[in-house]
């Protein structure tokens, strides 16, 4: 009678455990389905593009728990962000196409983990980065990412063919007109801005985007602590920034420290 008691709460163990699994796959199903239907009625009902890609990059990380993210507008040789949320880059803020980025166009979903993000300001290091490749008639477009510091669950295959399929909407939205004479101008002014720096200055700007310390900077640049804060102090001056954070900011917008 024993064995037949422990057999019957082992099967109802199993009946409670498959009846829970059903439930969350249910759940989660549903989420995605959220994800398409509320994305693509920002899609219709935003008054412009750029609107449309927050309001959806803002879906996309509610659904990957994520806490940064950005849609970015491709041209050779570089991205240019469109739309941002969290710590990550600012609107216009371009960033070179680097090995990663160029791979993540090729494929339509890029997950990376307990890596390195070029595409947020401060920490850098992530426990998820997702890639979504936006292509329009098979050619890249740009790329939605999302990150997150803390670590969050990984999204599965059916998580990921739904930010393909998404990907594919979000496209549309994307500005691929040709840079305006007045980015190429900002482009010219950058230049001169770091020209004014020393090329000592110039590498301490690089590691701002990063987060580094000052301690850090000095131990990367084999220079002490108090001589990394004064490069800083100069850099702020020579460019006319309040903090360290604006520079760091400014130099990801130059697409330093990538």
């Amino acid at each position: 009678m024993a064995y037949d008691r422990d057999m019957s709460t082992s099967a109802a163990d199993g009946m409670a455990r498959d009846l829970r699994g059903r439930f969350r796959e249910a759940e989660r199903a549903g989420s995605r389905l959220r994800l398409l239907r509320e994305s693509c009625a920002a899609m219709a009902d935003e008054t412009s593009p750029r609107a449309a890609l927050r309001a959806t990059l803002l879906q996309v990380l509610r659904f990957l728990a994520c806490d940064a993210g950005v849609v970015l507008g491709h041209e050779p040789g570089a991205f240019t962000v469109q739309a941002t949320s969290g710590a990550a880059l600012p609107v216009g803020a371009r960033v070179p196409a680097g090995s990663v980025l160029a791979a993540a166009l090729q494929v339509p979903v890029q997950v990376r983990e307990r890596v390195g993000s070029s595409l947020r300001v401060g920490t850098r290091a992530v426990a998820l980065e997702v890639l979504v490749a936006l292509r329009v008639h098979g050619e890249p477009v740009g790329l939605l990412a999302a990150s997150s510091a803390r670590a969050v669950a990984v999204p599965d295959a059916e998580d990921l063919a739904t930010l393909q399929a998404l990907g594919a909407v979000l496209a549309l939205a994307v500005d691929r007109r040709p840079a305006p004479k007045a980015a190429r101008a900002a482009r010219r002014d950058a230049a001169a801005a770091i020209a004014r720096l020393t090329p000592r200055e110039q590498q301490v700007l690089a590691l701002l985007p990063r987060g580094a310390s000052n301690a850090e900077i000095g131990d990367q640049l084999g220079i002490a602590t108090g001589t990394a804060k004064v490069h800083v102090e100069r850099i702020l001056h020579k460019l006319g920034l309040g903090d360290r954070t604006q520079a760091a900011v400014r130099a990801a917008e130059w697409g330093l420290g990538a």
